[in-house]
């Protein structure tokens, strides 16, 4: 799949801005070239109505590095939570099925195969951050420290987390915990 005009390739990722830049400018041509790739199931969505698309290679998902790209450039706040978030730490024995991420931003569907959304409330990112609850990324998505993770599992109750015995007890700071819970808890009215 390459842009009109003889010009390079698009990325696995790309936004409608891109492909309009491929086509000389001409936004309508962009658009109409869009909305053929996604009739033909060359390329997806992410998340209508935002402008970012994913390229699909037949019936092969796309891998985990172009899933955190697309989400990062369709949910700028994107943060890897749950279970996601302790199996890429060590501190699950159990691996996810679905990348787990929560947003700030609001989401009515998302098209990507293997991710699943939450959505958290105004304010959410700033306490996970006060509480110092970002331990490394995924690719390009930031992840919640595993005692975050715990945290937010138990306050919002809609992300996978792994059963208790297979979780790496060793690898979890208590202290940790009840300080990202108390951090947590100052979201109050935004709950």
């Amino acid at each position: 799949m390459s842009g009109e005009s003889g010009h390079p390739p698009l990325p696995a990722v790309f936004t409608l801005a891109d492909l309009k830049q491929q086509m000389g400018g001409d936004e309508q041509a962009a658009m109409d070239l869009a909305g053929r790739w996604l009739d033909s199931g060359q390329v997806r969505q992410v998340a209508p109505p935002r402008p970012v698309f994913v390229r699909l290679n037949g019936a092969e998902p796309p891998d985990e590095a172009q899933l955190c790209l697309a989400l990062a450039r369709t949910f700028p706040s994107a943060v890897v939570v749950g279970g996601s978030a302790l199996w890429r730490q060590g501190v699950s024995h159990q691996r996810d099925a679905l990348l787990h991420c929560a947003v700030a931003e609001p989401v009515d569907n998302c098209a990507l195969p293997g991710v699943r959304l939450h959505r958290r409330p105004a304010g959410w990112l700033e306490a996970v951050s006060r509480a110092d609850g970002l331990r490394g990324h995924v690719h390009q998505l930031p992840m919640l420290s595993a005692e975050m993770a715990v945290a937010d599992a138990a306050l919002f109750a809609d992300v996978w987390v792994p059963d208790r015995e297979r979780l790496d007890l060793d690898r979890l700071a208590a202290e940790g915990v009840a300080a990202a819970q108390a951090q947590l808890a100052t979201l109050g009215d935004h709950l």
